[in-house]
């Protein structure tokens, strides 16, 4: 018999509330009994009751025994219902037909899902005119009379909101996006309520426009209901019974122009204490405004938020106290964080300043001016008398923390917070060289906190989305943490950014969502299809993919608009805002091209990510069973590129940064070398020339595009020369930020960010030290050096491959759809591999030997033939300098005779 299906999930969740998927994708995994464990059919049951998740007794969906080997199936029953809460079970049929036992129920509760299902209105402030750094406080307090069974609360706010119920903050949000598709998010009031007095409050705060912020208006929705045991039910919904004040924030100057977020400034006598308790005293607070039931100008839609940021307590690793008096705490490295300082012994009226930084001055304070990003990161509180607690709202990056002559030693911590996450560690990774491991770690940390409402730019300078950026950590996330709920949002983003601006372009925005309206990036428009195909490969999901498509397929025909018809090349790619932007970014900031010449209307790197832009509509085509006919013309097309590319950019062995039909550039970057490469147009008897040439550049590529590069390293086997890439501190690179004093242990947006040359970007200028772009050297590092590439949907089947040079040894995990792959190999003395392959997948495994292997003790490969194949071992082969071996599901355990 199969093992029970278990880690049973919906739209990638675990008992998700507030869904607003109509019809979810469920999902489940089981293990691997022994080796060859795969699924061939399943069937799933939805019911209302857990107790009735059976045939013939589920009462909403049955989907009938279905032939399949994938593990999820997309909900086919009738419509589900706002608040409902639903439970399913699934049985699993493997690989001898046996059935498997009825899975435990799981559970998914769907949120509000038409504007029909509020009845709260949008309240704010009454004031005439709303200034940046708006800040409000809103309570209400009711009497239940009855024990309760269930509550929610569906809550949102123009901009952001921190909910608290009897005096317990539950919750911050929303995601900021537009007022017509304005985010809410679904809260479990259950525990936090009582069957008498409650009272709920919130903090609302808006900012006006800024990076990543559409400006909207200031506002606060919540709608609150409530299950009782005796069968009743209550409603307490936002209107003008509330009661509101001005907060105690204080009017302060921005940090910077692109957040444009104030310095928080807390005046603690302005705290009213006990506000989010039952029992205030509220009698001299005003009615709010009433701007009217949802839906009303500007918030229109309402949708479903489904996913989570989370909060954790960070502690110092060291506290020091200057000569002044000033105390300085160092986190050990930056954090996407809001400071917590607490003080036992408040004077009253007392003003205390603080600033959080990126390093330290000779005289040991916090630089205000270096690594900063041209942002004031300053803070400032003015005490109340007694033990009192300064938090402000908003994150910055963080790793030094001031406090100017407190009077006291006050206890300081960060609250710092990214994207919820499936699990922090479920990839690892360790081998024989720690330079590699530790910029495995970095890059780790990096993506986990550039994810945060959405995947930011920077935590500091600007919080926007960009496009490219967010591919980029996209793909740490989903390979380093199983994170899917955040990238699928990410997509949808820029998908809807189509459909707000560039319909009849077929292009995306460069940053959404923002506050300055229509702005693209050519490059990062044509890469939009990579995102989707590379999200799709690991997550197996379906529906985003065809959501996509349509824009993908929009991106393509805009890349043909530009093609010339004399040189078949995409010459002056129609877009951007001018200036460094136009015609395609290359790569980012200026001084990443490390010389790339621009000055032609055919750029290399442009028409190759078109190139690619054309292939990839036509895989993902083919994925979707779309007619012959499209698939035909965007491969053609793509191909037609290609050649054009390999036609006019290599020239003498070498590809040049640009060409026209008359001339080109002398300049043979290693952006022009590296994309051809990585994206396979490259001939096959130049490339290893080529890789030779890029590797002798050293690091001519920032962190933005240097993927490439590392991809170009992969496909022609120079692992040495990835190993060299990231470990050499000499050179730019992951290494020398490691070997920094003061380190931020996090990505930068350029490499020189440190230089003290201002026409290289560095020092003083405004570059970020905290840009997790730059993390996906991890995924290289999983793919070329671990040795594991997921070649098929949500990993049903693996391609594990150990280098043949650059390290010695090597352990790690990478989680899958089907669940981790365990790989651990060494060189030692001879070759060995011991690899799990999770339940219901398949792999092909190459070993960099030549010569007899054994699997398992008993001999495998005699050097010349396969011997009679173990159980799960469908086939060996010798394949160049490797010995190729098909495995199923299970453990395996090969060595080099």
């Amino acid at each position: 018999m199969p093992t029970t299906p278990r880690r049973l999930r919906t739209a990638y969740a675990t008992a998700p509330l507030g869904l607003g998927e109509r019809e979810p994708t469920l999902r489940w995994q089981a293990d691997a009994d022994g080796r060859g464990a795969a699924q061939t059919a399943f069937r799933v049951c939805v019911a209302t009751d857990p107790e009735k998740c059976r045939p013939g007794d589920a009462d909403v969906w049955d989907s009938g025994r279905r032939e399949s080997a994938r593990p999820a199936v997309a909900y086919g029953g009738p419509d589900l219902s706002a608040r409902e809460r639903y439970h399913w079970a699934v049985r699993i049929w493997d690989e001898d037909g046996a059935r498997s036992d009825w899975s435990e129920s799981a559970s998914f509760e769907m949120g509000l899902l038409d504007a029909a299902d509020w009845s709260a209105s949008w309240i704010r402030r009454d004031e005439d005119e709303y200034e940046r750094g708006h800040f409000s406080y809103f309570r209400r307090e009711f009497d239940l009379g009855g024990e309760v069974e269930r509550a929610r609360a569906y809550v949102s706010a123009g901009q952001q909101y921190a909910l608290s119920v009897n005096g317990v903050e539950l919750d911050r949000g929303p995601s900021f996006s537009y007022p017509d598709s304005q985010y809410y998010k679904t809260v479990d009031l259950t525990d936090a309520l009582s069957e008498g007095d409650n009272a709920v409050g919130a903090l609302q705060t808006w900012n006006a426009g800024g990076q990543g912020r559409p400006e909207g208006e200031p506002g606060f929705v919540c709608q609150i209901e409530v299950e009782l045991a005796d069968g009743s039910e209550r409603r307490i919904v936002t209107d003008d019974s509330w009661s509101v004040r001005e907060a105690a924030w204080q009017d302060a100057d921005i940090r910077n122009g692109e957040i444009a977020e104030p310095v928080e400034v807390i005046d603690a006598r302005d705290v009213p204490q006990g506000w989010t308790t039952p029992g205030f005293d509220d009698g001299d607070w005003a009615r709010p405004a009433v701007v009217g039931e949802h839906p009303v100008e500007p918030w229109t839609s309402l949708v479903a938020q489904e996913r989570e940021v989370v909060r954790r307590r960070i502690e110092p690793q060291s506290h020091e106290v200057l000569d002044d008096g000033t105390h300085v705490y160092d986190f050990g490295r930056v954090y996407s964080a809001v400071p917590v300082v607490e003080f036992e012994d408040g004077e009253a009226g007392r003003r205390v300043d603080m600033c959080a930084g990126y390093r330290r001055d000779d005289d040991g304070h916090v630089s205000t001016d270096r690594g900063t990003q041209r942002t004031d990161m300053s803070y400032g509180l003015i005490q109340r008398e007694g033990g009192q607690t300064f938090r402000p709202f908003n994150y910055l990056g963080i790793r030094y923390f001031e406090v100017e002559d407190p009077g006291e030693v006050p206890d300081v911590t960060l609250f710092a917070s990214h994207n919820e996450v499936p699990d922090r560690h479920a990839a690892t990774f360790e081998s024989d060289d720690e330079t590699v491991d530790d910029v495995f770690e970095m890059a780790r940390h990096s993506a986990l906190y550039g994810s945060q409402e959405q995947f930011i730019d920077t935590p500091t300078r600007e919080k926007g989305q960009f496009l490219m950026d967010g591919f980029n950590i996209s793909r740490v996330t989903t390979h380093a943490f199983g994170e899917r709920r955040l990238s699928r949002q990410a997509i949808r983003e820029f998908v809807e950014s189509h459909y707000r601006y560039w319909c009849a372009e077929g292009r995306l925005n460069a940053v959404y969502p923002n506050d300055d309206g229509k702005r693209d990036i050519p490059d990062f428009t044509a890469n939009f299809g990579e995102w989707v195909w590379r999200y799709y490969r690991a997550t197996d999901d379906e529906r985003i993919l065809e959501e996509a498509y349509p824009i993908v397929k929009a991106v393509a025909d805009y890349v043909l608009r530009n093609v010339d018809d004399e040189t078949g090349l995409v010459m002056n790619l129609a877009g951007g805002i001018g200036g460094p932007y136009h015609q395609g970014i290359v790569d980012w900031p200026p001084e990443m091209r490390y010389g790339f010449d621009r000055e032609w209307d055919a750029r290399t790197p442009v028409n190759v990510l078109c190139a690619n832009a054309l292939l990839r509509t036509a895989r993902i085509a083919d994925e979707l069973d779309r007619p012959d006919y499209e698939r035909r013309h965007y491969r053609d097309e793509g191909a037609a590129l290609a050649t054009a590319i390999n036609d006019y950019f290599l020239v003498d062995g070498r590809y040049v940064d640009g060409a026209d039909a008359e001339d080109h550039s002398d300049n043979a970057s290693q952006h022009a070398n590296a994309l051809p490469l990585a994206f396979g147009i490259a001939p096959a008897d130049v490339a290893d020339d080529l890789a030779d040439s890029i590797a002798e550049q050293g690091m001519s590529m920032g962190p933005m595009m240097v993927q490439w590069l590392c991809e170009a390293f992969e496909a022609t086997g120079r692992t040495d020369a990835l190993v060299d890439l990231i470990t050499d501190e000499e050179q730019d690179g992951w290494a020398d930020i490691l070997s920094r004093d003061q380190t931020s242990f996090f990505t930068w947006e350029s490499w020189q960010a440190r230089s003290e040359d201002v026409t290289k970007g560095g020092g003083h200028r405004n570059r970020s030290e905290s840009h997790a772009m730059g993390a996906t050297v991890l995924v290289s590092i999983q793919r070329a050096l671990l040795g594991i590439r997921d070649l098929g949907p949500g990993g049903a089947h693996l391609d594990v491959a150990p280098p043949a040079e650059g390290i010695d040894s090597a352990s790690g995990t990478v989680p899958t759809e089907r669940g981790p792959v365990e790989v651990s190999w060494d060189r030692d003395g001879g070759f060995s591999l011991d690899l799990t392959v999770p339940w219901n997948a398949t792999a092909t495994v190459r070993l960099p030997v030549d010569g007899p292997v054994a699997e398992g003790g008993d001999e495998l490969w005699d050097g010349e033939a396969a011997t009679d194949l173990p159980a799960g071992v469908t086939d060996v082969r010798q394949e160049g300098d490797a010995v190729v071996a098909e495995v199923q599901a299970g453990d395996y355990r090969f060595v080099a005779r």
